[in-house]
């Protein structure tokens, strides 16, 4: 069945289509109706300045006249076109086609083929299409003079020829408009072949006229630059008889209105100002395409602000009609428009009317039967009232029976929301005594020893001995990459090659140097050290090279640090500070082992193996300017970057802390210090900006400055403002935590990690300390990179109890990505796994999302 809105499009499109058909027949009957629209339209558009190109000429005349008729003699018309060409006029258009002039006394044969022979010397002359053979031959373009046209005082239409006719002749002011802008090579825009020109004309002619005679007389006088002045340039159209202004509505045909009606022809051409009537198929199909929507909208039953949209609606098709299709140089029908328009909305309208009466009849037939419904409805709605009312009677006298009821029922719950407030108050009060004893336990606990000494999370045997040997060239680690990089010195050592130490001040640059030294065949050697930075510029030279007796003033003859590493290391610290000169100089040590002495003349040859280092961006130093490129290149046959303190495992601090104590206090006359766990965790949590230096100037201050044999945490005097976080102080939630960790994996490991007993010790339940070891287990994951193994040894601190610890952390990492479920995002995993370990601490969830993050990424890759 046909929708209602798919009825009224179809209506629509019936009524827009019938309506244009209509509208254009009534056009096409009464053609007139078209005509004066469009004829008041062109008035209205299409006039535009005369243009000052466009000069007439009329034949001679009174008894100046050759030919009695008044016509052009053929000698006087080859006077005026060499009047003409000394004049520099662009073309000149003759009416006359001098078809009188062959045997009519009014010229001969000779006198035309010697016109003829003028033209074609001149070449600027056009002659009408009915000319003789001769002058069409000699002529540089033909033309018509009759115009199909429909005319009145005021306004043209003309007919262009199409491009079926036999004869494809242009109008003469065309033509002559065509081979001037041809020649001066100027864009022409013709209309269309076939097309309707309409154009106004003026009420009183204001184009410049001058007769034969004036011409003659200023070309017998040889005045030739007034002929210059007044035709250089121009399109000269000859009269064939004298023109006269103004003319009236017969005297359209005459010969001079019609050398007039090519002047506005050309001129019209050469201002584009033509306007054509678009094609009645366009015309008819734009119409159609915007009455249908005109009709849709009548048809609509709910039409708001209908005069509003039809106001619009005609301003816009007027902007285009007045506006914008002018300017294109079209002309809107407009008579077959309007009454296209009305012819569709009237039908629309008259449709609508009766089709709504029709509508009218139904929705009351429709409304009645909707009001004997509703009376119905109300009926048995009433009905259905009266039974509730009873039901109420009913309900609210059991309600009475029940009064005493509730009352007893209302006493009993508040003596319990008594006892349920005293019940919460005893355990906050509980709970803040929990705390209370905590922050004491804390703080007991920072004042008592502690031992810098910690459990060892691995002990491979090769670590053990790599470590050993690592404290031999004091190089106090266990971090794995600075076991790694000791390694690779080793390696290093063994060869010629110079090598590059990177890192922060005070990561113990030269320890290294002195090792790469110590490992390497030149041990037996020399091993010379020089800070850079602290050598004055112009002193460089001198002290790296050595000078000559003589070489400048004062000067005793010194050997240069080159010279006295010859046969060991040189260790240049701070080499990024070299001036460019002497860096130059430098390269050429590497590369060749040799170098003048400051005065010397001769070669000195050194043996020498060069440890450089910096704390400094050499790349960026090359960037900018200050560092050669090729130095850089040589000096990175090996590289070592040094990790700085923060970056090392918190044992490395612990070790270098314990040497420096051993070491200053045996320094200072006191032997048997400590530190209490408040330092020693203290130590553990600062950053240390500048690195191992920074730690061994705080311990020398504590040992100078502490007069027991225990150093504190204050003894320290670590600045706050630097990044630490102070485990060891019970002031914050943090701190408390920590603790707090702490003594649940003591006392796991005194139960031998027996869930049972441990909550009965700690006075919690069973779940609690599960989700504690939990949290526990994630942190050691993520600190020995999910390695189970090593991650339970930390945990257990006995060997015995390691498989026992290595089980339960198999099953939690199990737990974080269950193999039942699948997540589309690291996101949506954290979510699931804070729901289901929704008792976990907060502060272990960190632990979790990146456990999760590295094993989705390790997922994915694979």
């Amino acid at each position: 069945m046909m929708t209602k809105r798919l009825k009224t499009i179809l209506l629509a499109f019936g009524f827009a289509v019938g309506g244009t058909l209509s509208g254009f027949s009534v056009v096409y009957l009464f053609p007139q109706m078209e005509q004066v629209f469009l004829k008041n339209l062109a008035i209205y558009l299409a006039h535009s300045p005369v243009s000052s190109r466009l000069v007439l000429v009329t034949p001679p005349s009174g008894t100046n006249r050759v030919c009695s008729d008044g016509r052009w003699h053929p000698s006087e018309f080859e006077t005026m076109i060499l009047a003409m060409n000394q004049a520099r006029a662009s073309v000149v258009t003759s009416l006359e086609d001098f078809s009188h002039s062959n045997g009519s006394g009014c010229g001969d044969l000779g006198s035309l083929a010697r016109l003829a022979e003028t033209t074609k010397r001149v070449g600027n002359v056009l002659y009408p299409y009915s000319a003789s053979a001769m002058l069409r031959q000699a002529a540089v373009g033909v033309g018509v003079v009759t115009l199909s046209s429909e005319k009145d005082q005021t306004f043209m239409d003309v007919t262009l020829p199409s491009s079926t006719d036999s004869n494809k002749v242009l109008p003469l002011g065309l033509a002559a408009t065509t081979f001037v802008m041809n020649r001066e090579h100027s864009p022409t825009t013709l209309p269309e072949a076939g097309r309707r020109l309409f154009f106004s004309i003026p009420p009183l002619p204001d184009f410049p006229v001058q007769s034969f005679e004036t011409v003659q007389n200023l070309w017998q006088a040889g005045d030739i630059a007034r002929l210059q002045n007044l035709f250089q340039g121009k399109i000269v159209i000859v009269s064939p008889q004298s023109v006269s202004f103004p003319f009236s509505m017969d005297g359209w045909d005459t010969e001079s209105a019609v050398a007039f009606l090519h002047a506005q022809l050309a001129h019209t051409a050469i201002t584009r100002s033509w306007l054509s009537v678009v094609p009645i198929e366009v015309a008819m199909v734009l119409i159609m395409l915007a009455a249908f929507p005109l009709a849709f909208f009548i048809l609509q039953p709910r039409r708001t602000n209908f005069f509003m949209w039809v106001g619009l609606a005609g301003f816009l098709g007027s902007l285009v009609v007045l506006v914008i299709l002018p300017q294109s140089g079209w002309l809107w029908p407009l008579a077959g428009t309007i009454i296209s328009v009305s012819f569709t909305s009237a039908g629309s309208l008259i449709w609508r009317t009766f089709h709504s009466q029709a509508n009218f009849q139904a929705r009351i037939h429709e409304g009645q039967g909707k009001l004997m419904h509703l009376k119905d409805e109300l009926i048995r709605k009433q009905q259905h009232v009266r039974e509730l009312e009873s039901r109420l009677e009913e309900v609210r006298s059991e309600a009475h029976e029940s009064v005493s009821v509730i009352s007893g029922l209302q006493e009993s719950q508040d003596a319990i929301c008594r006892q349920l407030q005293d019940s919460e108050k005893a355990v906050a009060v509980t709970r803040n005594r929990i705390r209370h004893l905590q922050d004491e336990l804390v703080a007991l606990r920072q004042q008592l020893p502690g031992s810098l000494s910690r459990q060892e999370a691995s002990t491979d045997p090769d670590d053990q001995s790599l470590m050993q040997e690592c404290a031999g060239f004091n190089i106090l680690t266990k971090d794995p990459k600075m076991l790694e990089l000791f390694e690779r010195l080793k390696k290093a050592s063994m060869t010629p090659s110079p090598i590059l130490l990177l890192g922060e001040t005070g990561t113990g640059k030269e320890v290294f140097a002195r090792a790469a030294h110590a490992l390497s065949p030149r041990r037996s050697g020399p091993f010379v050290s020089v800070n850079m930075a602290a050598i004055r510029p112009e002193l460089f030279e001198g002290e790296l090279f050595g000078h000559v007796k003589g070489a400048f003033t004062g000067a005793v003859g010194r050997v240069g640090l080159l010279q006295t590493a010859n046969g060991g290391t040189l260790f240049l610290d701070e080499v990024g500070e070299l001036p460019p000169d002497v860096q130059a100089k430098l390269l050429r040590v590497l590369e060749e082992g040799s170098f003048y002495r400051v005065g010397d003349s001769r070669v000195t040859t050194v043996d020498v193996r060069i440890v450089a280092a910096t704390n400094r961006n050499l790349e960026k130093e090359i960037v900018a300017g200050r560092y050669r490129e090729d130095l850089y290149y040589r000096l990175r046959s090996i590289v070592l970057t040094l990790p700085p303190l923060r970056e090392r495992v918190p044992e490395d601090r612990l070790l270098l802390a314990q040497s420096f104590l051993v070491t200053l206090g045996a320094q200072q006359g006191k032997d048997d210090l400590g530190m209490t766990q408040g330092a020693i965790d203290a130590i553990l949590a600062y950053r240390w900006p500048g690195n191992i230096r920074e730690l061994r100037q705080t311990i020398a201050q504590a040992v100078a400055l502490t007069e027991e044999s225990i150093i504190a945490e204050p003894n320290l005097q670590l600045p706050k403002s630097r990044g630490m976080t102070t485990i060891g102080r019970a002031h914050g939630q943090e701190d408390r935590e920590r603790v707090e960790d702490i003594m649940v994996l003591q006392c796991l490991r005194r139960h031998r990690f027996d869930m049972q007993a441990t909550a009965r010790e700690m006075g919690w339940d069973r779940s609690t300390v599960t989700q504690r070891l939990k949290g526990l287990g994630f942190q050691a994951l993520v600190e020995y990179h999910q390695d189970v193994h090593e991650a339970a040894r930390s945990l257990a601190g006995d060997e015995a109890l390691v498989r026992v610890v290595e089980g339960r952390l198999r099953e939690y990492a199990k737990n974080l990505l269950p193999t039942s479920k699948h997540y589309r995002t690291v996101e949506e995993a954290i979510a699931d796994c804070r729901k289901r370990f929704r008792n976990l601490p907060e502060r272990h969830f960190s632990a979790v999302e990146r456990l999760i993050q590295e094993r989705m990424a390790t997922s994915s890759s694979s």
